[in-house]
């Protein structure tokens, strides 16, 4: 008589089948620590598990489904049995993240549809144009970091630049900007660069640093709610490069300047894009 008991040992072939998992997969989920075999074998090398163990191996393959990396399933998995509200959090972020990126590949498509029908009339929400800026001295914070760190790190990185500031008599003379070196997302860390302006005499200090933006021209836009943030963001950013082309302009990445953020008080952006005035034509 087969043993039908949750303590019941299983060959790989046999769990393999109740948790629906190849054996290659559930190789790798060993190798991860994800799901080790009640026993392996001394002789034989066989790895045996229980049938107890098929509901962890169902979780894995639903999370798996929900492309969740392993990495952040063991987190899931350390928390289910003791903390299920943490685990259901964990999961639902995961859900929220992958809508966005639905919502960007969506928006990827119809601006490559725009591309594609040139003589169709587009309709333009947002105004881009060309504005002048004087040069102004920042005291600055770069960092290598990646979402969603970037942005839990923003309110406090602007604190520490404002007190550092004020602490030496100085004043912000202007509202935060931050400068991309590099992509910001999950697996990019820029770099990036969280500064503020100032009027006055601040020394650097530690990861505080100071130095001159220099003037510049810029092609930008001012943005506001969803639009502020990812996947709403990359459309004004393909609206500015898309300009940049259009109108023969040059990038003026020159002198540590590269594309930024404007801050606004009343949680509006300008996205900048520094250029040169328009490029020569060539023969």
């Amino acid at each position: 008589m087969t043993d039908r008991t949750e303590d019941a040992q299983l060959t790989i072939g046999q769990f393999g089948r109740l948790a629906q998992l190849s054996r290659k997969a559930l190789r790798l989920y060993d190798d991860k620590g994800l799901l080790t075999p009640k026993r392996i074998d001394p002789d034989s090398g066989y790895r045996y598990y229980t049938r107890a163990q098929v509901a962890i191996a169902r979780h894995i393959r639903l999370l798996r489904l929900m492309e969740m990396p392993l990495e952040a399933i063991a987190t899931v998995l350390a928390v289910w049995d003791d903390d299920p509200l943490t685990a259901q959090r964990l999961i639902q972020s995961h859900v929220t993240a992958m809508e966005k990126r639905v919502t960007a590949v969506q928006l990827a498509a119809r601006l490559l549809q725009e591309e594609l029908e040139p003589d169709k009339e587009q309709i333009m929400s947002f105004s881009y144009t060309e504005a002048d800026y004087p040069a102004q001295t920042v005291a600055y914070i770069r960092r290598h970091i990646t979402v969603p760190a970037f942005h839990q790190s923003i309110m406090p990185t602007l604190r520490q630049l404002w007190d550092h500031i004020r602490q030496h008599g100085a004043e912000p003379s202007g509202d935060p900007v931050c400068l991309y070196f590099g992509p910001v997302n999950e697996s990019d860390d820029g770099p990036v660069e969280i500064a503020v302006p100032f009027t006055g005499l601040v020394p650097p200090a530690g990861d505080i640093k100071v130095r001159e933006l220099p003037a510049h021209k810029t092609v930008q836009v001012r943005t506001f709610g969803e639009y502020n943030d990812f996947p709403k963001i990359l459309e004004m950013w393909n609206g500015i490069g898309k300009y940049v082309h259009d109108q023969n302009l040059e990038s003026n990445w020159e002198q540590e300047m590269t594309t930024y953020e404007i801050w606004h008080a009343d949680e509006t952006m300008t996205i900048c894009w520094p250029v040169y005035d328009k490029a020569p034509a060539t023969a």
